[in-house]
């Protein structure tokens, strides 16, 4: 399939696969021991001329863009027990179909830490994720309009690198989605390097497979998304992030490019 015909359809099939929240699964424990929680916004924007077939192949899709907007609260209530609040605003454009802006899924849930040792921790997470869109007749909302809920394990290593220190954070979950759409597989990784005491380095793997197709429309998809950035401490409980990221590979899947920032603020 080549140029624009069926562009629609190719692009209907990147939206269902194309995950708002994916990207922001992922957060390094970096804040001070002394810490109980942390707040850290982000926004994100994106942007896609391209797509991936059911073989993986790059095609020609019609142009999608999309911006969002997060707000992650983490607050540890007693020892080894995190409650996460995540509501999320986003928009999102495709060329030839409606617009739509608006609340997109609010993440309510918490993390149990049920091991852990002087260099890492092993967790379990489960979070309930509310859709803040109804309307699925929208090319822009289709997907995203069901509850899902998601079952995470969660391991964090921290690294001795030289001089240097690093960590590493692993998760894999099972994402539990109401309606038409497929379940889903998740598998994330971060890797992050400190060159010095207020400078941080990652590199995250954000990876989606459907667990067969959904009903209806919904075929199977899966996509790789990678992203890079840094993060500068500008005070003690404050710290700023910037970074690209980009889809590597997929099926029935958007390639998306686009670039990050966000606060983040301990206490």
């Amino acid at each position: 399939m080549t140029g624009r015909f069926c562009a629609f359809g190719i692009a209907l099939a990147g939206l269902l696969a194309a995950n708002p929240a994916v990207a922001q699964d992922v957060v390094p424990a970096t804040t001070d021991q002394a810490d109980k929680g942390q707040v850290i916004a982000s926004f994100y924007y994106s942007k896609s001329s391209r797509g991936f077939d059911a073989d993986g192949n790059s095609i020609d899709i019609a142009d999608y863009e999309k911006v969002e907007l997060f707000l992650l609260a983490e607050y540890e209530i007693v020892p080894d027990l995190t409650l996460i609040f995540k509501p999320s605003f986003r928009g999102v454009s495709v060329e030839g179909g409606d617009d739509d802006s608006g609340l997109g899924y609010t993440d309510i849930g918490g993390r149990y830490r049920f091991a852990e040792s002087q260099d890492g921790w092993f967790a379990v997470e489960t979070t309930v994720r509310i859709p803040g869109v109804s309307r699925d007749d929208n090319l822009a909302q289709v997907g995203s309009t069901d509850a899902e809920y998601d079952f995470r394990l969660r391991g964090f290593h921290n690294l001795a690198l030289g001089n240097s220190g690093g960590f590493v954070d692993a998760q894999a979950s099972y994402r539990l989605r109401d309606g038409d759409p497929p379940n889903e597989f998740h598998a994330d990784v971060t890797l992050g390097y400190r060159p010095d005491p207020d400078f941080l380095l990652m590199a995250q793997s954000f990876n989606t497979i459907s667990d067969g197709a959904g009903q209806g429309i919904f075929d199977e998809y899966r996509y790789h998304n990678l992203q890079l950035s840094g993060v500068l401490n500008v005070s003690r409980s404050v710290a700023l992030q910037a970074g690209l990221m980009g889809t590597i590979a997929g099926e029935n899947a958007l390639r998306e490019r686009g670039f990050f920032g966000g606060v983040w603020v301990s206490f």
